[in-house]
């Protein structure tokens, strides 16, 4: 079979999948059919390349519904495509002629950015890892013959979490408390740094939240989160205290005849003139975390979230549990990053050295 032919068996047996799966859920993520863009006939003129480009992210993340994901992927793909185009190459070149060029592009930052030098480790090493995605299924699925370019390519040597910050709780709790609830606004606002903060949810988490996702258990209420990393579906059953003001804020947003509510109606609702009623976005979030905590990621709430439990005295398992993360490992090297510049031993030392108050004109008169 030819290259051609290949390219469009695959796209009609990925259509043929999906319609196979309608009611079995297996493909419940998954667009309906292939994207509009990409062609099932052999005599459409089409370039192949990045018909391959949405087969590949079509099959790695149907079953995930990891959206953020294949978009950052796909933008990816499609700049290291553009790139070599422009160089007079292809995707579908051997591996000795695309490996260097392939490495200038993981390394450079994208046309117009306003900074310079090289990218950061962290987003190298995405390239490098989303372009060896993409090759690792061509060669499975023939489309690619010889070796993956990229495995000749080397990984950026990262710190993990070495920038991760936490805040501190007692200083939250104060900017909390400082919220005028008074408003439908203030009432969002509220109640969403309540959750991250006791749950430890991403952004991407938090906003996708709608009516279907909540459940009513006697004082408690339970939020399902459908989009976690790694295609995780992960549960938080709230505190009766903290669920009483989730469902007072909803009370306010929609009224008092819940069991009417549209299963699809969003959790966190925006305010603005253009987007009224609609679910607010992740970088609304990271707005309203900037506005009353001085903080522009809710990564920084995470990273409270974890720090606090591990200060109350939670076990390893329980904090890597409620994160989400693989391995126990993984969550202690986390908690370490996080205590990097804790010294239970810093009121000691300043005693030793004869640390004094600040001098004042008062003091010596």
């Amino acid at each position: 079979m030819s290259y051609h032919q290949t390219m469009v068996v695959l796209a009609n047996s990925h259509e043929q999948r999906q319609e196979d799966a309608k009611g079995t859920g297996v493909y419940s993520g998954a667009p309906s059919s292939i994207p509009e863009h990409a062609p099932t006939t052999l005599e459409e003129p089409y370039d192949h390349m990045r018909l391959a480009i949405e087969l590949w992210l079509l099959e790695k993340y149907s079953l995930t519904q990891s959206k953020c994901t294949e978009a950052t992927y796909r933008d990816i793909l499609i700049s290291l495509h553009t790139h070599l185009q422009d160089k007079g190459l292809s995707l579908n070149h051997p591996a000795e002629e695309i490996v260097s060029a392939i490495l200038c592009w993981a390394s450079a930052r994208t046309p117009g950015s306003k900074r310079q030098g090289d990218v950061a480790p962290s987003t190298y090493n995405q390239r490098v890892a989303a372009v060896s995605s993409f090759y690792r299924w061509a060669i499975q699925n023939s489309l690619y013959t010889g070796n993956n370019p990229v495995e000749q390519l080397p990984r950026a040597t990262i710190q993990k979490y070495a920038k991760a910050s936490s805040l501190n709780p007692q200083l939250v709790s104060i900017k909390l408390n400082a919220i005028d609830r008074s408003t439908p606004r203030g009432s969002r606002d509220y109640v969403l740094l309540q959750v991250a903060l006791n749950t430890g949810r991403s952004s991407q988490e938090l906003a996708s939240l709608t009516w279907q996702c909540i459940r009513i258990e006697g004082d408690g209420v339970v939020l399902t989160f459908k989009r976690c990393r790694g295609g995780k579906i992960m549960q938080d059953l709230l505190d009766a205290r903290l669920s009483h003001v989730f469902l007072a804020y909803i009370r306010t947003i929609y009224g008092e005849q819940l069991e009417a509510l549209a299963p699809t109606a969003p959790i966190w609702v925006s305010f603005s003139d253009r987007s009224y009623g609609q679910s607010i976005s992740s970088q609304t979030i990271a707005d309203i975390c900037e506005s009353h905590l001085g903080i522009s990621t809710v990564r920084t709430l995470r990273h409270t979230f974890a720090l606090t439990m591990d200060g109350l005295g939670a076990h390893i398992s329980t904090i890597q549990e409620r994160l989400g993360h693989e391995s126990a490992a993984i969550t202690t090297s986390y908690i370490h990053k996080l205590k990097k510049s804790y010294n239970p031993h810093a009121t000691v030392l300043a005693d030793v050295f004869g640390l004094e108050e600040p001098y004042t004109a008062t003091r010596q008169a």
